[in-house]
């Protein structure tokens, strides 16, 4: 629009939605048109030309009702909707052409949501409903794009692989304001799992083209791969583990072998002795000891194999497999101590396993609670906890410090949309990264010291004497948060 007085119509109008378009919205920097409609969609358009705007992949969906409005954040990283179904939704929009949902639908209301609006520092989202009332919401700042990914060993970068096939480097020392390092990158095929060595220079990748290429990450900000991607016998194994030292690295095939690498020279990695046998079912996970004398496979066999790798070029079988799961073992975690190897499987459980003398390993504790197979697992850093990720979509935290006692700590936690397979904490704070949604990786920060002083921020001075003498009167007064 040149001359507001003269407003002259730019290019064709914008088809696509099959009833009534009730809101629009330009993103930031003028890039990006959103609108939502009675059909219960969003569509998002791209518009660097404003005279050949163009439809940007598919509608987002999951709303049972018309879209009322939508806006974007003030930095045009999120977009939120409001609709006739009494909730709003929030989407992660940085990349336009793979939205992802953030979490679940905000609801609460008992009318529809008609309204929406961001703070300016987009830290809060105000929604106006039909029962008369505002809600503030406060947004999470952690969120990543991605559906799975992995820490590097010193805690201060993550990267994340996304629906796109491109990887993500996060620089997340500020964990609740992580920051994307350089531009993302995109293995040939895309990836399906990845792999940090543990000096963190190098990330290694299997690719959607079978294959298993090597990233030289030594400057994150420019990332280039190690010489030729290296073809993978594999339609659905994708297990990843390197040996402590970093020269060896173990990957399975889909005829259930395991084969270990030598990746002294990371542009050129060579096979290191036959191909491992003995699985009778796709190898689902491959964990090496601290130590890196042992490895242990988990496979859809329902067993646990150690392997003496003492000498990487020679490994064998150290005892019979470790059976006790009901279904696929699909997860493996070593203790930092190395005493303790936990797996999780199809049959809804964890187990805890004695291995401080792998010949003589044994089963310490069964933990139940999940109520669909267990995917994940990962010890904090002390090894004091466990975390395990489900399929019903919740984590899980376990105290075992004493393994043949493991308890359960509180109630399961949810992210509020499917978790996916990615839970790993921090290798040097209190944060637990979880998969939140169909592509989003969000930070927990399980310091409960932090969190109390979160609070007592947050609310000191809402519980007054005279509110306290109103809802506990048999009580006597004590203030929370005293001396914080």
């Amino acid at each position: 629009m040149t001359d507001p007085r003269r407003p002259e119509r730019a290019g064709e109008p914008l088809t696509g939605h099959t009833t009534t378009v009730h809101s629009v919205a330009f993103s930031p920097d003028g890039r990006t048109l959103a609108s939502g409609s009675s059909d219960n969609t969003v569509r998002l358009w791209n518009m660097a030309d404003s005279r050949r705007p163009a439809p940007i992949g598919a509608p987002l969906t999951g709303h049972t009702g018309p879209v009322w409005s939508v806006a974007f954040s003030p930095d045009g990283n999120m977009l939120a909707a409001a609709s006739a179904d009494s909730t709003a939704s929030l989407w992660k929009v940085s990349d336009p052409a793979y939205p992802s949902q953030v979490g679940g639908p905000l609801a609460g209301s008992s009318g529809e949501m008609y309204a929406l609006g961001f703070s300016p520092d987009g830290r809060t989202l105000a929604t106006g409903a039909g029962d008369n009332k505002v809600r503030l919401w406060s947004l999470p700042t952690s969120d990543m794009i991605g559906r799975t990914g992995v820490f590097r060993p010193d805690g201060r970068v993550l990267a994340t692989a996304a629906l796109d096939g491109r990887v993500r480097l996060w620089d997340v020392r500020t964990p609740g304001r992580p920051v994307r390092m350089g531009e993302p990158f995109r293995p040939d095929g895309g990836v399906r799992s990845l792999e940090f060595s543990p000096d963190g220079s190098t990330l290694a990748v299997v690719t959607g083209s079978r294959a298993l290429q090597l990233w030289n990450l030594r400057d994150p900000e420019r990332p280039v791969p190690h010489g030729s991607a290296i073809p993978l016998s594999i339609k659905f194994a994708d297990p990843l583990a390197f040996s402590p030292d970093g020269q060896v690295l173990a990957t399975a095939s889909d005829d259930r072998t395991i084969q270990l690498w030598n990746i002294g020279d990371p542009a050129r990695p060579r096979p290191l002795g036959a191909p491992l046998t003995g699985h009778k079912g796709y190898v689902n996970s491959l964990v090496f000891s601290p130590d890196g004398r042992t490895l242990a496979s988990g496979s859809a066999d329902g067993t646990i194999r150690l392997w003496n790798a003492a000498d990487p070029g020679r490994p064998t079988l150290l005892r019979a497999p470790l059976k006790g799961h009901l279904g696929a073992v699909n997860a493996l975690a070593y203790s930092p101590d190395g005493r303790t190897l936990a797996s999780a499987g199809d049959d809804n459980s964890v187990r805890l396993w004695d291995i401080e003398d792998p010949a003589g390993a044994s089963e310490q504790a069964r933990l139940t609670g999940h109520t669909e197979a267990v995917v994940s697992l990962t010890f904090s850093r002390s090894g004091r906890t466990l975390a395990s990720g489900g399929d019903e979509s919740t984590v899980r935290l376990w105290n075992v410090s004493d393994p043949s006692g493991a308890t359960a700590i509180g109630q399961s936690m949810s992210p509020h949309a499917k978790t996916g397979n990615f839970l790993a904490f921090s290798p040097n704070s209190h944060m637990l990264g979880v998969s939140s949604g169909a592509d989003s990786i969000r930070l927990w920060n399980l310091d409960t010291d932090e969190a109390v002083r979160r609070i007592c921020s947050m609310t000191r001075g809402v519980l007054t004497p005279d509110t306290w003498r109103e809802y506990l009167p048999r009580l006597s007064y004590d203030a929370p948060c005293a001396g914080r």
